[in-house]
């Protein structure tokens, strides 16, 4: 059975959510991304007297919504100010996103407003709406909003295979919703041409070079695997990229089946150097030999793959290829 485009990077995580409003100086820049322009810094820190604020999946002061403890100093990051009491924050330290009392907030002097980006994707109903929920299940009860066909949401987290945590600023509120209902935005997405392999037995070779050698065997691929399909120009070899391996190369393309264009991406971002430029790579490493173009300061690449702590997975439309960049000159 083949493998749908979301089944591909259901371990993608998301490490910041998307979703200040427009009242708080937030603007959409790019495709893809939003960034906070704000002039103020929406760095909040933690002050209570004794015990700890809670981070909470709703706005009430309820033990049963509590999903992480903020101790005096601790940060978090604002993403959303409209509700008078509580606040939607990122907090750091916990990983997580949740709702806080903002009485126990104070704003941190002279700190730069922090980026926050994420997934934003499409709702598309054939009839009645998308359920918001509270929880990951088909519940009536745990009902807490409705979404329609065309509402933008963001995606934070996409680990469960059916219910992935959405934040929808229509409703100004976070919760769970069935992910099957979620598409890309057509037009803040790369565009691939998704393949499957078929093979009668053992599998197909990921190469390194155009030709059958076993000494250019960089992966192997088995039935059903997905690979994106990126250089269509060899008669025989096409140049692909396995989300499975992680890796770039050249398959047999009698292998390859299906082909339906998808899209994907994590936004669109800035490259930024200090001197010289940002090199693309053929794989996740600082090496002279790997080098297959150079982007300069205010170059713009579209971000694929996140799962390395270091070296990103982007496109760049610029030069046209794909390839691996440093994620610490990006912006």
């Amino acid at each position: 059975m083949r493998k749908s485009w979301k089944e591909t990077f259901q371990t993608v995580r998301i490490a910041l959510l998307l979703a200040v409003m427009m009242t708080c100086g937030m603007t959409f820049a790019g495709r893809g991304l939003i960034r906070a322009e704000a002039a103020q810094s929406n760095v909040y820190r933690v002050h209570v007297e004794t015990g700890y604020l809670a981070l909470r999946t709703a706005r009430a002061y309820d033990y049963s919504n509590e999903i992480g403890k903020l101790y005096t100093g601790d940060t978090v990051q604002v993403t959303d100010y409209s509700d008078g009491g509580y606040w939607y924050v990122y907090a750091p330290g916990l990983g997580r996103y949740g709702y806080v009392n903002n009485e126990y907030l104070e704003e941190v002097p002279d700190t730069s407003t922090v980026s926050i980006a994420g997934v934003p994707m499409e709702v598309r109903v054939e009839k009645n709406y998308l359920a918001l929920r509270s929880g990951k299940s088909f519940e009536y009860e745990n009902e807490i909003g409705k979404m329609y066909t065309g509402e933008t949401v963001y995606v934070v987290d996409m680990s469960d295979p059916t219910y992935w945590t959405v934040y929808s600023p229509k409703l100004g509120m976070t919760g769970y919703t069935n992910q099957n209902y979620l598409f890309p935005l057509q037009s803040a997405y790369v565009t691939y041409n998704e393949m499957w392999v078929h093979v009668d037995s053992g599998y197909l070779a990921l190469r390194s070079a155009k030709a059958y050698d076993a000494s250019n065997e960089i992966g192997k691929l088995y039935n059903d695997d997905t690979v994106y399909v990126e250089d269509t120009g060899d008669p025989q070899y096409w140049w692909v990229y396995s989300p499975t391996l992680g890796m770039e190369g050249y398959v047999n393309k009698d292998y390859l089946y299906g082909g339906s264009y998808y899209t994907y991406s994590l936004g669109t971002w800035t490259v930024k150097v200090d001197t010289g430029y940002l090199a693309l790579r053929t794989a996740r490493a600082y090496d002279a030999s790997n080098e297959i173009g150079k982007l300069y300061t205010g170059d713009i690449v579209n971000v694929i793959d996140t799962s390395d702590p270091v070296y990103w997975y982007v496109y760049s439309p610029s030069l046209d290829l794909y390839g691996y960049v440093n994620s610490e000159y990006l912006y």
